[in-house]
């Protein structure tokens, strides 16, 4: 029997995830706005692996995550890589890590240089202070560890928020983690358990959208949608797969979304909306269903046989993700371990001239790329700002210790479109990783660094001594044998952004400052397909930040 739900409504949302559940509360706080929320996965909240931050590895088979996967990666040795993104209700806020990190701020503002002068790190910051809030860690604990505890936090992003964010290694002192911190104090970064610090690079605690008093995942779904779903202004309908967005009016003028069509139970059905079309469906699905319904590059579209109603090069484009690659390393016996994350770095490039010298042999040929080059050398170039992160993790192998370093704002950019006209394949998505060897150059040399860091006292006190080292296949001694080990195992993170991005029309834009899409009158895109530049780490904070700040700018308050 088939479901029943309203066919219209003032906003109609597609995608249930992290940012649509924000946009669906804040949005039907209103009791005379009716709210639609059509998600393609089901609820799992209830689910023990869900609640349970530690188990979140389980959860990233086909049911809760949508399978995608790149094509073959020339930079990763041809490897295929897969990108999952969540699949129900609260999205990828339910399977992932629970990693909530802030961005670089100066990472934030080259969106303001790359032609959206209104979205400023400044202008950001209240909507992050919005997102969530914080129990400060243990003092005591603290002290022992050797961590600054940050009172003054930026006022402009004072946590008041639903999403509750603790320090999750901060349950006991953990010896390695200290001697982590006081490795990093030696190369002159103390260790803050702040934040939102004012400079990104530098040493910080974990920090994860988990409840501090029970322990369990703190998602948009447990902090957004569930507290909303009992309003009878707000439906939320699961298992509903959008295929296209109904638009209309001529190529003279601005297109009307007029509604959806989405699959339920097998059957296709209309729903129209009279305010607005949201997309919140991710940076793969919000592409997609834009070339599904002909907002695209019109010669791409019109070979799979689809009409263009508005021919836009730059959607699908832009695509932006990070990489990181784990090394595992021996402990001597007897050594007591956390779980999960225990530490954090963000680190520049030690040797400023070397990266002068990279930079300047990598310039791009295009105006397009220029602009982007620019603005992601521009802050590389601070000393203050940081081109990786590097991270200590337990992983559930007895007596070792895994060490990661990933990318914080890549050079390499790809694309992601649909390879035909039939809604239930997957896109071809093709992220570019390593195609600009900028990216491989400096993640080669923090890796070197990471190597490093075991003989590095008094984390050696730890670490067995010519102990076994995980994958054992390439020892990396030189800039060469780093750059062969990353290209056979660097792996990709599931962080991706860009493939609607705001930026101007005329440079491959696919949304104004507003997050509307150019072309149309009432078809807005909110999830991070928007980022024209990807955040560093994770970027469920700046996610959930930018879903806040649409809420207000659809709803049309002072911001």
């Amino acid at each position: 029997m088939t479901r029943q739900f309203p066919r219209t409504a003032d906003f109609v949302i597609v995608g249930g995830g992290t940012s649509g559940l924000v946009l669906a509360n804040r949005l039907s706080e209103d009791p005379n706005t009716e709210v639609l929320v059509l998600e393609s996965g089901q609820s799992i909240g209830d689910d023990p692996r869900v609640q349970n931050p530690s188990t979140w590895t389980t959860l990233l088979g086909p049911e809760p995550a949508w399978q995608l996967e790149t094509v073959p990666q020339p930079g990763l040795n041809n490897r295929v890589e897969m990108q999952l993104q969540g699949k129900a209700l609260g999205g990828s806020s339910m399977i992932n890590g629970s990693a909530f990190i802030a961005p670089s701020r100066a990472g934030i503002d080259t969106w303001a240089k790359l032609g959206n002068n209104r979205w400023t790190y400044d202008a950001l910051a209240p909507y992050y202070g919005a997102t969530y809030s914080v129990e400060s860690p243990d003092p005591n604990i603290c002290k022992d560890m050797g961590i600054e505890l940050v009172s003054n936090i930026d006022p402009a992003a004072t946590p008041k928020g639903p999403v509750q964010v603790s320090f999750p290694s901060f349950v006991e002192p953990q010896p390695v983690a200290k001697a982590w911190n006081e490795v990093f104090k030696g190369k002159g970064y103390n260790t803050t358990a702040e934040l939102f610090p004012i400079q990104s690079a530098g040493n910080r605690c974990y920090t994860a959208a988990i409840d501090p008093q029970t322990q369990k995942r703190s998602s948009s779904d447990s902090q957004y949608g569930g507290p909303a779903s009992s309003r009878p202004n707000l439906i939320i309908a699961t298992r509903a797969t959008v295929l296209k967005i109904v638009l209309s009016g001529s190529s003279s003028e601005k297109l009307t979304a007029e509604g959806v069509e989405a699959a339920i139970d097998g059957t296709i059905h209309a729903f129209m909306a009279t305010k607005e079309v949201i997309l919140a469906a991710g940076a793969f699905h919000t592409p997609k269903l834009l070339e599904l319904s002909g907002v695209g590059d019109r010669s791409r579209l019109q070979c799979l046989g689809i009409p263009a109603v508005i021919d836009n090069a730059g959607v699908g484009e832009h695509l932006q993700n990070h990489v990181m690659c784990m090394r595992t390393f021996e402990l001597n016996d007897n050594v007591q371990v956390g779980d999960g994350i225990q530490s954090l770095a963000f680190l520049p490039l030690q040797d400023r001239a070397q990266q002068q010298m990279l930079f300047d042999t990598a310039m791009p040929t295009t105006d397009e790329e220029k602009d982007f080059y620019d603005a992601v050398r521009a802050v590389l170039n601070d000393p203050n700002e940081a081109s990786c992160s590097m991270f200590m993790t337990f992983v559930g192998l007895p007596n070792f210790i895994s060490l990661g370093v990933m990318q914080s704002i890549p050079f390499s950019r790809g694309s992601t479109h649909i390879a035909s006209a039939e809604p239930g394949d997957n896109p071809r998505t093709d992220p570019q990783f390593f195609s600009n060897t900028l990216d491989l150059e400096l993640m080669a040399r923090h890796l070197l660094t990471l190597e490093e860091l075991p003989s590095k006292s008094p984390l050696s006190v730890y670490v067995k001594e010519n102990g076994q080292r995980i994958p054992s296949e390439i020892p990396i001694t030189d800039l060469q044998s780093a750059r062969e080990y990353l290209r056979q195992n660097a792996v990709a993170t599931h962080h991706s952004c860009g493939t609607a991005a705001m930026l101007p029309r005329e440079k491959g834009g696919v949304v104004d400052q507003n997050l509307v899409v150019y072309g149309t009158r009432n078809l807005r895109i909110v999830d991070a397909s928007t980022f024209p530049v990807i955040p560093q780490a994770n970027p469920m904070s700046t996610i959930y930040a930018v879903a806040e700040r649409a809420a207000r700018l659809i709803k049309g308050g002072s911001e």
